[in-house]
């Protein structure tokens, strides 16, 4: 009997987004972010991955990775272009999702799926694209949002 295909864990493959800049992280002293990969990623791989730190690198969790993604195969970042960390902070105890483009904004296939998610499933949204937040949700997130992004927040850190 086959196995069952949503049993089979998935694995990276050929995606390196998360070591290519699209994410603001430090790691081991070097800023990562748009323009500036990881100095550690090389021809797709990591010449530190028995080394890698913990922060950032092993509590990262990519959103198509993970045991219970919602996200269909084809989201894969390096094919949506569009990197989903779930639940990555709360707004009055509610879990808010965030994607980042990979490159300047996500395939428009990728982003209207993960809008209507969003939307069904009533989870708040923040989406990066063309270097600018765009928030999905209840009015007062989204009044929320506005002004914490003024403010300075970013979601990534």
């Amino acid at each position: 009997m086959p196995a069952d295909p949503s049993a089979i864990a998935r694995r990276c493959g050929e995606c390196t987004a998360c070591c290519d800049g699209w994410l603001k992280i430090r790691i081991r002293d070097h800023d990562v972010y748009p323009g500036q990969p990881c100095p550690f990623s090389s021809a797709g791989k990591c010449t530190i991955y028995h080394e890698r730190p913990v922060d950032p690198c092993r509590n990262f969790v990519c959103g198509w990775l993970a045991p219970t993604s919602p996200l269909p195969d084809w989201m894969r970042p390096d094919k949506s272009d569009l990197i989903f960390l779930p639940a990555s902070f709360a707004w009055r105890a509610i879990p808010v999702d965030v994607a980042v483009a990979v490159g300047k904004r996500p395939k428009a296939k990728a982003r209207a799926w993960l809008e209507a998610f969003s939307r069904d499933m009533r989870r708040p949204l923040l989406l990066q694209s063309d270097g600018e937040w765009h928030a999905h949700g209840p009015p007062q997130f989204l009044h929320d949002m506005v002004e914490q992004i003024s403010g300075g927040l970013d979601p990534l850190r």
